[in-house]
């Protein structure tokens, strides 16, 4: 088999030319569409959010506007820093574990109260007492008309 444009140097340049530049344009749209349909595949992947019920068993759920969570999440966060920082067992390292876990939502007070409660030796004294404190937030009522948020 024999290709008889190939037989003349200067057309067969022009068809290899030709060929090349028509495997270029081919690599160039495919790895396009390979770049757009990986965004587009992120992006629907953002819409979904998992959703871990009482460290149980992964939910499914769909993403919606974020200013629609934003109470829920407020007295969330409020609900969740008050047992953290509030609740003392009889263990240092215990009450150490929960103050770090309380001083991520808060802001600089909350550790200058604990240094406070510190000095004044209350939680040595409720490890030396051997007590158990616990806190159950019952409600919580947050002013959504100002940011912060009070």
């Amino acid at each position: 088999m024999e290709f008889k444009s190939l037989n003349n140097i200067e057309t067969s340049f022009r068809q290899i030319r030709l060929y090349a530049f028509v495997f270029a344009i081919v690599c160039v749209v495919v790895s396009g569409y390979a770049v757009y349909a990986s965004y587009s595949f992120a992006k629907e992947q953002r819409e979904k959010i998992y959703v871990l019920d009482q460290g149980k068993s992964l939910m499914l759920a769909l993403s919606q506007d974020a200013s629609r969570n934003r109470p829920v999440e407020a007295r969330e966060h409020v609900r969740r820093f008050h047992e953290l920082f509030f609740t003392i067992a009889p263990d240092k390292d215990a009450i150490e574990k929960n103050m770090e876990r309380a001083f991520v939502l808060c802001d600089k007070s909350a550790f200058n109260y604990y240094k406070d409660l510190a000095e004044k030796g209350y939680y040595n004294r409720a490890i030396s007492g051997n007590v158990n404190q616990r806190i159950e937030v019952d409600s919580i009522h947050c002013n959504f008309n100002t940011y912060p948020y009070a």
